[in-house]
């Protein structure tokens, strides 16, 4: 049973957190005041039978309901900030984000229901005692902090978006902070107010609205003649006095850059979870090398494995119904259990008989491609192929192949075996920047993968070579990661290089 000693100091950590401005008045209940009740009976219903928090709990149809009454509000939010013309990337990230978060919310509510379980004799109340006792959990959590929460929602996917379009801009304008102007400001917001710096200054890494709960503060885009640009180690040092708290500081970040709608420091997640590898893309299945930072002894890295697959599997069926309804898309499969996912777009180049290379066992190019696709949606992967086919008056634009686990990348398929790879990453890195220089293109893509279909071609030394050569060749490196599919039969395992 969960540490009463710790819970005690980790909810007077939230209510500081949520509740740090007396004057900022009391938050209106009226844009969740529509939880499910019954949704939460049942979650305190199922800690009842399990007779206290369990690890087991977080995999109950009971817990994952309210995980997935929390995500429901947390995802109105999400798109109430979002306009429709925002990229799917953007809206994808934050919505999971969202899910991720409401999964640790469920987690810590469920917890502290265990610790509410036993009277005074240390004996199991009556059910309807603890159901009535625990009511103060329900207002707290499902109330009062979910209340914060959206409100940040909105505000964090509005700035987020802002943020993509600003960066799409470089450094043509200034970005400048601004405040509501009105008596509600904090003191320390407001000595942030007309800061004026470029948007590749470290300043908007660190202090990009919202910075607390209930920020109402925003940047805009200026023009560099009509505004004199402040002083950025004065900006930094205000932006520092601004979130001097602990409980500020975990607002230091730019949900636009990092595509987060909460910050990773918030107390629900775990220390050192934001940094964790295996949580900066979907939920990828527990073999792949993307977990490395799981640690099994702890109950949070555990916890977050069952989230992270649940999200997985959320996020996947979202997509699944909205393209089954897209005739733009064939050949869509979605496994209910494992999360996978598997669609090609109309538009995604196939290649006619007559231009076939054959490789080794006889495959073809698009043969190979399509066996990295049925082995990666079979080992629970997501896999959609992209349009190629866009074009610019005549001139058909650059495109990448697919979206794997959510992240836009290209696919190099290895048929030959070289003492080193760095022809095609050199390949892929040009075939990047072009790509990222498309209108319609908000979130630069950074991610190639190399498909080893015989597993005697793949060596993690010719790989670093090639990345180290890569570095040397190369104007500029877009390449940011590298996945390395391998071939082992039945599984597809994968390593992944940070550049």
């Amino acid at each position: 049973m969960p540490d009463r000693n710790a819970f005690t100091l980790f909810h007077a950590a939230l209510t500081r957190l949520y509740f740090p401005q007396p004057h900022d008045g009391a938050l209106t209940l009226a844009l969740t005041d529509d939880f499910d009740e019954s949704v939460w009976r049942e979650a305190v219903r199922r800690v009842f039978k399990d007779k206290g928090y369990q690890p087991s709990t977080l995999r109950s149809p009971e817990a994952q309901a309210l995980i997935s009454e929390t995500y429901r509000h947390l995802r109105k939010a999400v798109n109430l900030g979002l306009s429709q013309q925002v990229s799917d990337t953007l809206r994808n990230a934050l919505q999971e984000n969202a899910f991720i978060f409401s999964g640790f919310k469920s987690y810590h509510t469920l917890r502290e229901l265990g610790l509410s379980l036993l009277d005074q004799s240390g004996n199991i109340k009556p059910f309807e005692q603890f159901l009535n006792d625990v009511q103060t959990v329900n207002a707290k959590y499902n109330r009062h902090y979910l209340n914060a929460e959206y409100k940040f929602a909105v505000s964090s996917s509005q700035m987020a978006e802002r943020w993509q379009n600003v960066a799409q801009g470089g450094d043509r304008y200034n970005l400048q902070y601004r405040t509501a102007g009105d008596e509600r400001v904090r003191e320390e917001h407001a000595a942030l107010d007309g800061i004026t710096l470029p948007p590749t200054d470290p300043f908007w890494t660190k202090y990009y609205p919202p910075n607390g709960w209930g920020c109402r503060c925003t940047a805009t885009q200026v023009r560099k003649d009509k505004f004199s640009t402040s002083d950025p180690k004065a900006a930094m040092q205000a932006g520092d006095a601004c979130t001097e708290q602990p409980k500020q500081r975990i607002f230091r970040f730019n949900p636009g850059k990092e595509l987060k709608i909460y910050p990773s420091k918030h107390p629900y997640f775990p220390k050192g979870c934001g940094s964790c590898p295996s949580r900066q893309s979907f939920a990828l299945p527990a073999d792949t090398a993307l977990n490395l930072a799981y640690d099994p002894k702890r109950e949070s890295c555990r916890a977050c494995k069952q989230i992270q697959t649940l999200c997985h599997t959320a996020h996947n069926r979202e997509i699944y119904e909205r393209l089954t309804n897209d005739p733009d898309y064939v050949n869509i499969q979605y496994n209910e259990e494992t999360g996978a996912l598997t669609a090609r777009h109309r538009g995604h180049k196939t290649h006619p008989n007559d231009r076939i290379t054959y490789f080794r066992e006889q495959l073809t190019g698009d043969q190979l491609e399509e066996t990295f696709g049925d082995k990666a949606f079979k080992n629970g992967h997501s896999v959609i192929w992209r349009d190629e086919s866009k074009k610019k008056g005549k001139n058909t634009l650059t495109a990448l192949d697919m979206d794997f686990d959510g992240k836009t990348m290209d696919l190099a398929c290895i048929t030959t075996n070289k003492e080193h790879y760095v022809s095609i990453l050199s390949k892929k890195n040009r075939q990047l920047g072009r790509f990222n220089k498309r209108s319609d293109v908000h979130t630069p893509a950074d991610t190639v993968c190399l498909y080893f279909h015989n597993p005697d071609m793949y060596q993690r030394k010719k790989i670093k070579l090639s990345i180290n050569k890569l570095k040397s060749y190369a104007n500029k490196v877009r390449i940011r990661r590298i996945y390395c599919a391998v071939n082992r039969g039945k599984k597809l395992q994968f390593d992944v290089f940070d550049i």
